[in-house]
């Protein structure tokens, strides 16, 4: 049996690319593609959502924290643009 890969938290800023998005847009969006990303092979696990979506000078946000291995979100970059996203690490 193959030894457990390190989890990594990281908690995320996910804006959408379209700025006509709504909030409800975002936040299911956001779901959905976590969700998604839950499988064996990309094994990131959704920790928490803070919802509503918040907006700041940059536009309307979402924050989540989800594991996975390390640096998970920078190689699922082109997957969430591809579903209107950009994730931002937050510090």
């Amino acid at each position: 049996m193959p030894a457990p890969r390190p989890r990594f938290t990281y908690r995320l800023a996910f804006r959408p690319v379209d700025e006509q998005m709504s909030s409800a847009e975002l936040a299911s969006t956001v779901m959905r593609v976590l969700l998604s990303l839950g499988t064996a092979e990309q094994g990131v696990s959704i920790v928490s959502v803070e919802r509503p979506p918040k907006q700041d000078g940059n536009g309307l946000y979402l924050v989540a924290t989800a594991s996975g291995p390390e640096h998970w979100y920078l190689d699922q970059d082109d997957y969430l643009l591809s579903e209107g996203l950009r994730g931002e690490l937050e510090l």
